[in-house]
């Protein structure tokens, strides 16, 4: 058995390719595009105002026109090649300076930094909650609350996840939740799947419905240049259906299961209600 040599770490003897960072990646996806700047000719599109209508009343925004797009060409009629420098002042975006640009560039709608603070506000409201046990303490009071009471209790649980995913964004974070109550469903007469119904797939329904959502819905507004959180009345109704749907079919399975685990083991799992 060789022995480990003196100065030797776990990160030293790990020969294996490791991932960048995020940022490290980000950062050379940024220079390879400033590369592609001294290669690739500068090209522009014609755009026009068009209006619509959102919440009641009347919105413009720019749009381009279909088949307008021609190369920006230089004093001899050929395409235009310029690079990007470093930095790029009045507002321009240079390599060292990208980052400042991008999140203040913008409206107030629009710009990224308004999204940046809302993923900050949100995500570290949430954070903070699930860090003072406070989600899975009342899981856990309203599970011993609703002892005997099942047919109330997984609807209940359903509408909470769902809602998580809706407000707080909620979707991995359920997965520790699923290992915590999937136990718990089981001893109640139902299977696994019923408990990765309440929690995960509840979470991913809120999720794909959701009105405020800061991690989806208002990041893609803020790129699509319309105001944050607008048609949220819709998004609301929407949330209704498919949660009542989805809450529906996990009612349907999980009566299914249980009849037939009682008609399999009926000792077994009175005992376990019991229990319970």
């Amino acid at each position: 058995m060789s022995k480990k040599k003196k100065g030797e770490t776990l990160e030293t003897l790990n020969k294996g390719f490791k991932v960048p960072d995020t940022y490290v990646i980000i950062f050379f996806v940024v220079c390879f595009a400033a590369l592609l700047t001294y290669l690739i000719p500068q090209g522009m599109y014609e755009t026009q105002e068009v209006s619509y209508m959102i919440d009641g009343a009347e919105s413009t925004r720019t749009v381009i026109k279909d088949n307008s797009f021609q190369y920006v060409l230089d004093a001899n009629g050929e395409p235009l090649k310029k690079g990007v420098g470093l930095f790029e002042a009045g507002g321009g975006v240079g390599l060292l300076n990208y980052l400042f640009e991008g999140m203040v560039s913008g409206d107030k709608w629009g710009s990224a930094i308004g999204v940046i603070a809302i993923i900050l506000v949100c995500g570290g409201a949430f954070g903070i909650i699930m860090r003072t046990g406070a989600v899975e303490a009342g899981i856990m009071g309203m599970i011993r609350k609703g002892n005997g009471k099942e047919k109330f209790l997984l609807p209940v649980l359903f509408i909470f996840f769902s809602l998580g995913g809706a407000i707080w964004g909620m979707g991995e974070e359920s997965i520790p939740f699923a290992m915590l109550l999937v136990p718990m469903v089981i001893a109640m007469g139902y299977d696994a799947v019923t408990g990765v119904l309440i929690t995960y797939v509840a979470t991913q329904i809120g999720f794909g419905t959701s009105w405020m959502n800061p991690f989806s819905v208002a990041i893609a507004q803020g790129v699509a240049g319309v105001p944050v959180l607008s048609g949220a009345t819709f998004r609301v109704v929407l949330w209704i259906i498919f949660t009542g749907a989805g809450m529906a079919m996990m009612l349907f399975h999980a009566n299914k299961v249980k009849k037939i685990l009682y008609r399999l083991f009926p000792m077994y799992l009175t005992h376990i209600s019991e229990m319970t």
